[in-house]
């Protein structure tokens, strides 16, 4: 099975990228890290010039990452909690989410190529608690909403995904017990 990892980092080979990174080879014989700080990613602008065709008339990576996306069985996204989802993250939840709606308004029987596929949550923080659990159901809610994925829990809190602490870089790799949750995650990701 093909799994693909996103980091919603601005920081390129941060705590989200290096975490995952750590998981997923020892877990996924078939994967690929997208590093969104590596992207090129546009607002979307609400034109509707995707709705025939879905493709996005903007000509920057979301396509190519869509289309990674789409030959993949399974996605994980690592992304350290800003205020709560890193601008990158969220620009290429709305413009996929946009593809989506404007598809389907045009042909309402459309076979969206996102839809439930299985999806994880790794969610990096300094400091975790409270914030970091928002930040969690923020990202889920809009991933779910946008994109109609199926969200895989984890067996232990918070359930909606991994949460792993951690600020100054490298630090993320020193939270044993949520890299072992994130194993776990991509295991259930990939069964």
């Amino acid at each position: 099975m093909r799994i693909i990892g996103i980091v919603g980092s601005h920081r390129k080979n941060g705590n989200s990228y290096l975490i995952l990174k750590q998981v997923i080879i020892c877990s996924a014989k078939e994967a690929e890290i997208i590093q969104l700080a590596d992207a090129d990613i546009n607002w979307c602008n609400a034109c509707g010039l995707c709705k025939d065709t879905m493709k996005c008339v903007f000509e920057d990576d979301v396509s190519v990452i869509f289309n990674k996306m789409e030959k993949a069985d399974a996605i994980i996204i690592s992304t350290p909690r800003y205020l709560p989802i890193p601008s990158k993250l969220m620009a290429l939840i709305e413009r996929i989410g946009a593809l989506r709606r404007y598809a389907l308004a045009a042909n309402p029987y459309l076979n969206f190529p996102l839809e439930g596929k299985p999806f994880g949550l790794i969610l990096v923080s300094a400091g975790g608690g409270r914030q970091a659990f928002e930040a969690l159901k923020e990202l889920a809610y809009q991933i779910i909403k946008c994109w109609h994925m199926k969200l895989i829990t984890t067996d232990s809190y918070p359930y909606l995904g991994v949460l792993v602490k951690g600020e100054e870089i490298g630090e993320a790799l020193k939270d044993k017990q949520a890299i072992n949750q994130a194993k776990d995650l991509i295991r259930k990701l990939l069964s």
